[in-house]
């Protein structure tokens, strides 16, 4: 496969359920073909540990769309080729709640590969 969606989201809280921020790079046959960023409103409140991490608090994402707001940009490129994440595992699960709970019907099953399990099998410790 030539085409890959790099990923990566950011969450207001422990609760993992919603996105505060998500990047995302098409990268098709080793060029970057488009780039999205954009900052969401999680509709929760953020806890001390997450505004530290990522810098992003309930200031910086006043007057930003909800993720359901958002979703038919997202949605074509997140659908255009394998998802690639850095601990895919957290940033699908979170993609995963975000759907299931603003109720967005998706692809029942979506392929994937996470890059820090592709790094411990090619450099194991």
């Amino acid at each position: 496969m030539s085409r890959f969606v790099v990923f990566d989201v950011e969450t207001p809280n422990r609760l993992n359920n919603r996105m505060s921020a998500i990047g995302i790079a098409v990268i098709e046959d080793g060029v970057i073909v488009n780039e999205y960023y954009t900052l969401i409103d999680p509709e929760q409140p953020f806890d001390y540990f997450n505004t530290r991490l990522t810098g992003i608090s309930e200031e910086t994402v006043f007057g930003a769309p909800a993720f359901p707001e958002l979703w038919a940009e997202i949605v074509p490129l997140m659908s255009s080729g394998l998802l690639v994440a850095h601990n895919a595992a957290f940033d699908m699960n979170v993609l995963k709640n975000c759907l299931r709970d603003y109720q967005i019907n998706w692809k029942p099953y979506v392929r994937y590969t996470c890059t820090v399990q592709l790094g411990r099998r090619l450099h194991p410790v």
